[in-house]
């Protein structure tokens, strides 16, 4: 039997059976744009998450290469600076900078930490907190790493 008899017997499609086809369309086109939207986001945040822990390593790369003494919140804040960045800038707080990344640098010396005022400076806590925004979302990391004086820099110190 061809479709077309089967459609002259039943006398075409009827209006209830075409707006039910319709609906049910709807319905999967909305589930299917649902997933591509909420699939979007999360790549969206997958790849800024990415982008924070690659400005991270970046500058913990940098803490490393240089001596003990040098690590200091200006010194940080002005070897991202002068990188000369449209998109990322430093400073001690987020509210002050205008960037689309933000990245407030904090550089705490050890045994200036509650409990650990007798201590020797030895090591030094570097914490990055950074920020930007997408479609109104923030996205925040915060990092920490510590950075210990040398075997020089130590014998220095105990003379």
């Amino acid at each position: 039997m061809s479709i077309k008899k089967v459609l002259k017997e039943k006398e075409g499609i009827v209006l209830s059976d075409a707006i039910i086809a319709i609906l049910i369309m709807l319905l999967f086109v909305g589930i299917i744009t649902s997933l591509m939207i909420s699939i979007f986001l999360e790549s969206t945040e997958i790849k800024m998450n990415s982008q924070h822990i690659d400005y991270a390593t970046e500058i913990f790369e940098y803490v490393e290469k240089i001596s003990y003494e040098e690590v200091t919140q200006e010194n940080l804040i002005n070897y991202v600076n002068n990188k000369n960045l449209d998109y990322v800038s430093a400073g001690t707080t987020i509210e002050t900078l205008n960037t689309p990344y933000k990245i407030a640098i904090e550089v705490k010396k050890y045994n200036e930490t509650e409990g650990n005022e007798d201590k020797e400076d030895l090591l030094k806590i570097v914490t990055l907190t950074i920020e930007n925004n997408l479609l109104e979302k923030q996205y925040t990391s915060t990092i920490s790493r510590l950075k210990k004086a040398n075997m020089q820099e130590v014998e220095e110190l105990l003379k």
